[in-house]
């Protein structure tokens, strides 16, 4: 079955200090998360393949992949997919260990994206899209540099950075999926805020689609 990049929710604990991680994505879940990512930047490896074994009980239940952020081990360990960014583990040595697995690959250049695709990524993040708080090093990508991306390579490009429900248009098709973080996490009631953010990417992509 292909993997649903639309709603990309990507895990941060510090925007909901009050409301613990399974809560808090069962509530993403709900609202029409399509995919999620585990992104535990700040904790023990103990720590992170609890949380790891909790949520794919969790998304399997939804029937919703679960992706692993940087640490292969653990996403061996549950059998989920993978993300890295260029700093992480070669994309040829994480494919040879999860042959059948979804990875997914951070990318700045359209050399970067082109070599990505070559050695077996199944999805490419892309970004900083929009200025944002929650990666303090996150570099912005020139809406030039997106779209040569778009048209040099085949696979999936799921945006990042700043993504939010007033902005969402001006992405147009050149991203098949958005993750977001503080859009989701740090608002009060996760539920409705997925709900209204899917609400909004769905009726940015009717609007297109009524313009072609």
């Amino acid at each position: 079955m292909e993997t649903d990049y639309f709603v990309y929710a990507v895990t941060d604990r510090r925007f909901h200090p009050e409301l613990n991680l399974m809560d808090a994505v069962e509530a993403a879940l709900k609202g029409g998360a399509t995919i999620v990512q585990l992104r535990e930047k700040e904790t023990s490896g103990k720590a992170f393949l609890e949380a790891a074994i909790g949520l794919k009980a969790l998304t399997e239940r939804y029937g919703v992949p679960l992706i692993i952020n940087d640490r292969i081990d653990i996403a061996m360990l549950v059998g989920a997919g993978l993300h890295i960014g260029q700093e992480d583990i070669p994309l040829r040595e994480a494919r040879r260990l999860l042959p059948a697995a979804t990875i997914g690959v951070s990318v700045s250049t359209v050399e970067q994206a082109q070599r990505a695709e070559q050695e077996g990524a199944t999805y490419l993040g892309v970004g900083s899209l929009f200025l944002t708080t929650t990666k303090r090093d996150a570099t912005f990508m020139p809406k030039e540099t997106l779209e040569a991306i778009r048209q040099a390579v085949q696979i999936p490009l799921v945006g990042i950075g700043g993504i939010t429900q007033e902005n969402i248009d001006e992405l147009g098709t050149l991203v098949d999926g958005y993750a977001v973080i503080s859009t989701l996490f740090a608002k009060k009631e996760i539920e409705r805020a997925t709900q209204e953010f899917r609400e909004a990417a769905k009726q940015a992509r009717q609007s297109i689609s009524d313009r072609v």
